[in-house]
């Protein structure tokens, strides 16, 4: 018996692979769903050079206000005058860190390179949000969503999947959901 194909309720889909290292994402049209395309042009990369992730590395203002993520974080942070740097929270490799907590709650913190202490929940929230903002700039310039889909809703239009480790237990599984909401 022939199933009746299904019209999809979102117009691509966005992977985000975050990593211990690096991080990047890939996506794919609803109307196209085995073309898979990765996003390679990261900015601060080394010149010339196609990278398919970016390193995980976030840097807040001294206020604790998103500055940078990837590349761009790291070569800003380290440029900084080492004086001034001390102000900034500058987070590195630090995803395992809610795997290897073993009394991780939404309350656990994340230590900055400065020693600054932050809420981890809020250290993942504006990584995912990074690649979330990127995403959508690369996908939707000028308004091509709306004119693709007119009736979705835009909050609609892309199936979100954030990969976790198949080691992870329940706990840190549900710090990351919680982190993309």
């Amino acid at each position: 018996e022939a199933r009746a194909q299904q019209t999809p309720s979102f117009a691509v889909v966005v992977a985000i692979d975050f990593g211990t290292t690096s991080s990047g994402y890939a996506f794919s049209f609803s109307s196209d769903p085995e073309a898979i395309h990765m996003m390679r042009k990261w900015e601060g990369g080394d010149p010339g050079v196609a990278n398919q992730k970016t390193p995980t590395s976030l840097l807040l203002t001294p206020e604790g206000a998103f500055h940078s993520f990837g590349y761009t974080a790291r070569d800003y942070y380290h440029d900084l005058d080492p004086e001034e740097a001390r102000d900034w929270l500058y987070f590195e490799k630090f995803k395992m860190k809610i795997h290897s907590t073993s009394d991780l709650t939404m309350k656990t913190e994340l230590e900055a390179v400065n020693g600054k202490k932050m809420q981890a929940l809020e250290v993942f929230a504006h990584a995912l949000r990074f690649f979330k903002q990127h995403a959508v700039q690369l996908l939707f310039p000028h308004r091509w969503l709306r004119d693709q889909c007119p009736s979705l809703p835009e909050r609609d239009a892309i199936r979100w999947v954030i990969t976790v480790p198949a080691i992870w237990k329940q706990p840190a599984k549900q710090f990351m959901r919680e982190a993309a909401y």
